[in-house]
């Protein structure tokens, strides 16, 4: 349901969010369509509150044009609206985002407008006038703003308060920045979640990936319509991509595996799987390859090897520039848990707060910072997250964060890529941040914005920046993958060759004509998040590294026995990779 608002660049506060979630489905859909007519007249980013709520719902399209055709909508409610790039600062009372000579304001002003409350099937109908309503906003919106104001005020004042300055070895090496935008799906959706978008989205994911496995076995696949014909056959090379997974009375494994023509049943005898040749965590939708022989009906397949696409083993890649690169993710700007004063000691140690030795050594040839994904806590996110934000504004959050990230000295490059709390659609693959929202970055050229996932060149080496929301799915699909050892999860995706193996778990997918979440290129780094635990590792040459947060543990996490490792930092040696790990600790620089 949000995702239909967002599509249509409307915002919704916590209580509208609630308050549209439980209309009936042909409530939800007139609402959409109304406000769409009025974006017509008026198409600039909406944020719904109760009280606009009020008026969609309780007045003609008409009376509303007429009414409202002038009104910005984000400096109504936030008093940071944006206008021509700028944020513009709410200065005078609320009816200033109106034109002064729309006559029916007044009149709309003036009107009862009825809140209807259910409670156990009875109505309660509580009468307040908009006039109430504005006063009782307009006292909550001054506060709101002054906070903000103080909160920005603050933030703005970090690199000025550093007296110390310190030679940045960095300011002087030009920043080597390639996007792989092939395998970015910013500015390319075009599913619309049909039948022949899936049908699509699924022979491209199998194409790519048994192009991969044959590759590797340099031999091509036998087409499984065409098995029969090499019954009783042993060393038969198939691919197909996972339908059903089971196990048969005496303990097999029975894997159906499917191409595009047809499908057939592969046996794994539980005592090869015992001995570990052949693996026992074989997950549904995943393309893999076996080697073994044709049963005498030609309707058996009787695997003696498993091949999948894996990445090809090789030594870590270095550069020859002593340069550094720090990895963050899940910042949650707006979340109460958002460690404020950790960050902040974080943008400082930039900025040349640091000890002499080891710290300056570092920073002075920092040269990139990756954020993968979670900016911000969001709003909307999941039920009752209002309770846990002290900033109840979507674009409010972006502007924190964006000035946050202007107190980072302009040598540094940042790259960005979003997650499942930021502004933009929850299915992967993630386009990067609307462009009203990199407004509020307009000020910072020393910025790159990608979707997730995205493959980036940085100073010679390729990273792929994925948040990591499958994790969460991989989790529960294969037993060695844990938690608390981010790197365990990282592997399975190489070895699969792709971000999110299992269609319908808790990952959305959109069925887009070309699947983005394969692995397309074997990474240099493997950079990710999501699950606020930082992990370090090396797999087959590809260094993985999780990025942990700056938000402290959610009562969620609490519930499900997550303990995060906030305010620690990865810092790699991008002329060693895989041989040494940095960590910024609360702090504290750590070498291991």
């Amino acid at each position: 349901m949000l995702e239909d608002f967002l599509n249509i660049e409307v915002l919704l506060t916590p209580e509208s969010y609630h308050r549209i979630n439980s209309m009936s489905e042909k409530e939800r859909k007139n609402l959409l369509e109304k406000i769409k007519e009025f974006k017509n007249i008026n198409d600039t980013f909406i944020l719904l509150d109760d009280f606009f709520l009020n008026i969609f719902l309780n007045h003609n399209l008409e009376e509303i044009i007429k009414t409202y055709q002038k009104c910005n909508f984000l400096k109504y409610y936030v008093g940071n609206g944006v206008d021509d790039g700028e944020v513009e600062i709410l200065e005078g009372s609320i009816e200033e985002v109106f034109d002064s000579s729309s006559s029916s304001t007044t009149e709309i002003v003036n009107n009862t407008v009825s809140n209807v409350i259910e409670t156990n099937n009875n109505s309660i109908t509580v009468e307040y006038t908009s006039t109430e309503v504005i006063d009782k906003t307009h006292d909550t919106l001054l506060k709101m703003e002054e906070e903000r104001k103080k909160r920005i005020s603050e933030i703005r004042s970090i690199r000025n308060s550093i007296n110390r300055r310190i030679n940045y070895v960095a300011k002087d090496i030009e920043s080597k920045i390639k996007v792989y935008k092939e395998w970015d799906i910013t500015g390319k959706s075009t599913c619309e979640g049909t039948i022949e978008d899936f049908i699509k989205y699924f022979r491209d994911r199998y194409n790519r990936i048994k192009g991969m496995i044959e590759r590797k076995v340099k031999r091509k696949a036998y087409p499984l319509e065409k098995l029969y014909k090499m019954k009783g056959k042993s060393d038969v090379f198939i691919v197909g991509i996972v339908s059903d997974i089971s196990t048969t009375k005496k303990g097999h494994r029975k894997v159906e595996i499917e191409d595009e023509k047809t499908s057939i049943s592969v046996i794994l005898m539980k005592d090869k799987i015992a001995r570990g040749e052949l693996p026992d965590d074989i997950l549904l939708d995943e393309v893999v390859g076996f080697v073994g022989y044709v049963s005498n009906s030609g309707d058996i397949f009787f695997a003696n090897e498993c091949i999948r696409p894996d990445i090809t083993p090789r030594t870590p890649k270095s550069i020859d520039e002593k340069i550094y690169t720090a990895f963050l993710s899940d910042i949650h700007v707006g979340s109460k848990e958002f460690l404020e004063k950790t960050f902040r000691r974080f943008i400082e140690l930039l900025n040349g707060k640091i000890s002499r030795g080891i710290e300056e050594k570092i920073v002075s040839r920092l040269k990139y910072i990756s954020i993968a994904g979670d900016l911000i806590d969001g709003v909307g996110v999941y039920p009752g997250q209002e309770e846990d934000l002290y900033e109840i504004d979507v674009m409010a959050q972006y502007a924190e964060i964006a000035t946050y990230l202007e107190e980072i000295p302009e040598h540094v490059h940042i790259i960005i890529s979003p997650g499942n709390h930021d502004a933009v659609r929850p299915a992967e693959p993630q386009p990067a941040l609307p462009k009203k929202v990199l407004k509020l970055f307009d000020s910072l050229d020393n910025v790159t914005f990608i979707g997730n996932p995205s493959y980036v060149n940085v100073h010679g080496l390729d990273f792929l920046i994925y948040h990591g929301r499958s994790f969460d799915d991989i989790v529960g699909q294969v037993p060695s993958a844990r938690y608390t050892d981010p790197p365990s999860i990282m592997r399975e995706l190489l070895k699969r060759r792709h971000l999110c193996p299992t269609y319908g778990g808790r990952c959305p997918i959109a069925p887009e004509h070309m699947d983005y979440l394969v692995i397309h290129k074997e990474p240099d780094v493997f950079h990710a998040g999501h699950i606020h635990i930082n992990g370090y590792g090396t797999y087959k040459g590809t260094v993985m590294v999780n990025s942990g947060t700056f938000q402290e543990q959610t009562e969620f996490q609490k519930k499900m026995g997550i303990h995060p490792t906030p305010g620690r930092v990865p810092i790699l040696d991008m002329s060693r990779m895989g041989d040494v790990y940095i960590e910024w600790d609360n702090g504290k620089i750590t070498i291991g």
